[in-house]
């Protein structure tokens, strides 16, 4: 399961991006650095193809993918200083939600953080250098000793030399060149630099209902990372009704699809993973696994026999499959068709796989 780590400066409503994406709303509160242990939740990934190809094969269960969220202290404390159990958590995440405030409100005070966006991702963005700078220089001692006795450990004492510098300059790692080597010598010390970022800038309602295309951190933020307006506070409230209600509000407030489906989305993209399903009157179920995977290392996300055991696998589109009726529909028209270990996984692919243990 993919984690996302959210994080940002005090009161910028990073808990109720964790209420929005969790429907969990304990620890919302209007004061400073009010978060003080580390929340660990899980976000069902919206998909109404899986709820549709459950129906057509009669399934008794449909499980949707999930991913999980943590929720930690602002990552800096209230004397500026980095706090050491947000950036831990950090470093386990695959991707990381920075969470900007952009709205005013007299209850909720802004002393911690102001209401520029700009100028909140700039002192995020700072943040995670220093602290990959540090992490980094302690280590640069040890691995300096190693490279001498150890020519195979010479390679990390330069990429970890360079990665030090990159970040002592206030750069991040993600916008450097790195061989696959060098990356297997970074992945130890999970850099936060390194980690794809999605941006969650929290406006005020009539600023969502404005919105257009513009970017309120342009310029200031890597290009090509995900930025997403949002209320915060309404889709908070929107995540503890039920799915009738919530659609219902979501739409009243023009807050088009919703936190969850709008956050899952962007983190399989910035990860680069797909979705797949396994389907029949017990379960269907939806899958993730990284884009370009191979359908025995999928099969392998179902169940470790499969991988072992894989013989091959029959393969469907599902929306094709649905269209076609269900599965048996599709593979009479000939719409499933017979593929081997090393076939790439697409996403929305049905998968029936055939092993043998």
């Amino acid at each position: 399961m993919a984690i996302l780590g959210i994080t940002g400066l005090s009161n910028t409503g990073k808990t109720s991006l964790f209420a929005a994406l969790t429907a969990r709303p304990e620890g919302i509160a209007s004061f400073p650095f009010s978060t003080t242990e580390t929340r660990v939740g899980v976000t069902r990934i919206v998909d109404p193809i899986l709820r549709e190809l459950g129906r057509l094969e009669g399934s008794a269960r449909i499980t949707q993918a999930t991913l999980e969220v943590t929720d930690g202290p602002p990552l800096q404390e209230p004397g500026g200083d980095l706090d050491t159990r947000t950036v831990g958590m950090l470093r386990q995440a695959d991707c990381i939600a920075v969470v900007l405030r952009a709205f005013t409100d007299p209850s909720v005070p802004d002393g911690g953080s102001g209401t520029d966006p700009s100028s909140q991702a700039e002192e995020v963005l700072l943040a995670m250098a220093i602290s990959d700078a540090q992490m980094f220089e302690g280590s640069i001692p040890r691995l300096r000793n190693q490279a001498t006795s150890r020519p195979e450990r010479r390679e990390a004492f330069k990429t970890v030399s360079r990665a030090s510098a990159i970040c002592g300059d206030g750069g991040l790692l993600r916008q450097a060149r790195w061989s696959d080597l060098e990356l297997k010598a970074l992945a130890d010390f999970a850099p936060l630099t390194l980690k794809p970022v999605i941006w969650v800038v929290n406006v005020e309602e009539e600023m969502e209902q404005r919105r257009g295309t513009s970017n309120p951190v342009e310029g200031v933020v890597p290009a090509g990372d995900p930025v997403a307006p949002m209320t915060l506070r309404l889709e908070a409230e929107a995540a503890m009704l039920d799915a009738r209600d919530r659609a219902e509000m979501l739409e009243a407030f023009g807050l088009v699809r919703g936190a969850a489906a709008t956050i899952s989305e962007a983190v399989l993209d910035t990860l680069a993973m797909c979705i797949f399903y396994t389907s029949n009157f017990r379960e269907t179920r939806a899958w993730l696994t990284p884009l370009g995977s191979h359908a025995r290392r999928a099969a392998g996300k179902v169940h470790s026999d499969m991988e072992r055991g894989f013989i091959r696998a029959e393969v469907g589109n599902a929306r094709a499959v649905i269209d076609a009726g269900g599965w048996d529909a599709a593979r009479a028209e000939g719409v499933v068709r017979v593929e081997g270990r090393d076939y790439p996984v697409r996403s929305r692919d049905v998968l029936q796989v055939r092993f043998s243990v």
